[in-house]
């Protein structure tokens, strides 16, 4: 259920610049995320997008404004507190360890459990419900080792959701999924966002997802922010041509097809 009564955002930031040493990637960046939100990032490759999203996960500081967690400022919650409240799902996972797809989901309810307390049978069958609906049940077994790439991404967003996040951030987390299960998993976390409050902030390189399951968008280019609003109002041909150097053709409040380059 969403919080439409509650004005203040879930997630804000104001004024924030980023560098790498004297190399400037982020300029003056603001937006705000609302409980039941799904918002994009998009924009070409080396715009920002990721050092954002760490950012926005806490994972990084700016070197110039604040994050904001509602109303908090996001660097003074300890990483535990900050677990308990938003999960991070990256492009790439790693892990060296041949755990299990279950014994990795159930990474996730660390946040919430005391130190060396035992997993309840509800925690248990709230990961069971959460794998059937991530496809990731049938893999409960298998040494997370021995997955294929769309496998292993399935089962951390599984993890993720585990974590029973307020706001999820996701850098590229379905890339390597087919298009069938990146609609199917998109369209889970637009539900989730509807059904429950949950707020999604993902990077998408497939912008026809982004077009048709987010909210907001915010479109980056060379660290700044060229436009920020609505798919239909922002994903306009002319954007495409500025900030991705393409020729497209919308077709309104489905999607639209790209048609060559400048």
């Amino acid at each position: 259920m969403n919080e439409t009564n509650n004005p203040l955002p879930r997630l804000k930031a104001r004024n924030l610049d980023f560098y790498y040493g004297n190399r400037q990637v982020l300029k003056n960046i603001n937006l705000a995320v609302y409980a039941g939100e799904f918002f994009s990032l998009i924009g070409p490759n080396g715009s920002g997008k990721s050092t954002l999203l760490k950012i926005l996960s806490g994972l990084y500081a700016p070197r110039k404004g604040e994050v904001f967690y509602e109303n908090q400022v996001l660097q003074k919650i300890n990483a535990r507190q900050r677990a308990r409240h938003l999960a991070i799902v990256p492009q790439n996972t790693v892990q060296a360890m041949p755990f299990t797809c279950l014994e990795s989901i159930l990474l996730g309810l660390h946040p919430h459990r005391e130190r060396f307390a035992a997993i309840s049978d509800s925690q248990y069958k709230r990961v069971e419900q959460l794998m059937e609906l991530t496809g990731t049940l049938s893999l409960s077994a298998q040494p997370i080792t021995q997955l294929s790439g769309g496998e292993r991404q399935r089962v951390a967003l599984c993890r993720a959701l585990a974590q029973e996040p307020r706001v999820l951030l996701l850098d590229e987390a379905m890339s390597e999924l087919d298009v069938a299960a990146r609609m199917q998993m998109s369209g889970l976390l637009k539900k989730l966002c509807t059904d429950c409050g949950l707020t999604v902030l993902a990077i998408y390189h497939d912008l026809n997802l982004a077009y048709r399951f987010s909210d907001k968008v915010l479109v980056l280019k060379e660290g700044a922010c060229v436009s920020h609003g609505t798919p239909k109002t922002v994903m306009t041909k002319e954007l495409f041509r500025h900030v991705f150097q393409v020729e497209a053709e919308i077709f309104a409040d489905k999607g639209f097809f790209i048609q060559n380059t400048i």
